[in-house]
C-alpha cells in the first residue's frame, strides 16, 4: 500500500470514528428530550382564581392517570370522590381532558409536567359558560 493510500484510508477512518462518537454523544440528549409520562398518581392543589385575579384558598385534588401514546385515561377529583376522565389526550407535552361532575360543572384541564410537577389550568363550565378558573399544581404521590 502506498503512503498516499494509507493517508486517505487513515483520514477516512478518523472521519468515520468522529461521526460515530458524535452519534454516541447525542444518544443521551435524545433520550432526555423524550416527553415525560403523565402516568401515575398525582396529589396537589387547585387554587381558584377570582375575577379580580387574586387566588382563593387551595383545595386538594388527586389525579390517577394512565398515558399511552397520545391517549390519556384515568380519574380526577378530591381524594374521596374521583370522576372519570373524558376526551383525554396528550399532544406536544400537554395533557388535555374533561371531567364531568355529576349534577355539577364540567371541568376542563390543560396540564404539563414542569420540573417534575403537574401544572396548568382548569376551567369550570356550566351550560357552555365558564363559571370559574383555577391553577393546578400537583406532585407524584409517594
Amino acid at each position: 500500500m502506498t503512503r498516499s493510500a494509507w493517508r486517505i484510508m487513515r483520514k477516512n477512518f478518523i472521519a468515520a470514528a468522529l461521526v460515530l462518537f458524535s452519534l454516541i454523544a447525542l444518544i443521551p440528549s435524545l433520550a432526555a428530550q423524550s416527553p415525560p409520562s403523565f402516568t401515575g398518581k398525582w396529589e396537589g392543589t387547585f387554587k381558584m382564581q377570582r375575577p379580580d385575579g387574586t387566588e382563593g384558598n387551595p383545595s386538594n385534588g388527586v389525579f390517577n392517570l394512565t398515558h399511552k401514546g397520545k391517549a390519556l385515561t384515568g380519574t380526577a377529583g378530591p381524594a374521596d370522590r374521583q370522576w372519570t376522565i373524558d376526551k383525554g389526550a396528550v399532544n406536544a407535552g400537554k395533557a388535555t381532558f374533561e371531567v364531568q361532575q355529576p349534577d355539577g360543572p364540567l371541568f376542563k384541564f390543560t396540564l404539563s409536567i414542569v420540573k417534575g410537577r403537574l401544572q396548568g389550568d382548569m376551567t369550570g363550565e356550566r351550560e357552555g359558560v365558564v363559571r370559574g378558573r383555577a391553577k393546578v399544581d400537583a406532585g407524584r404521590a409517594k
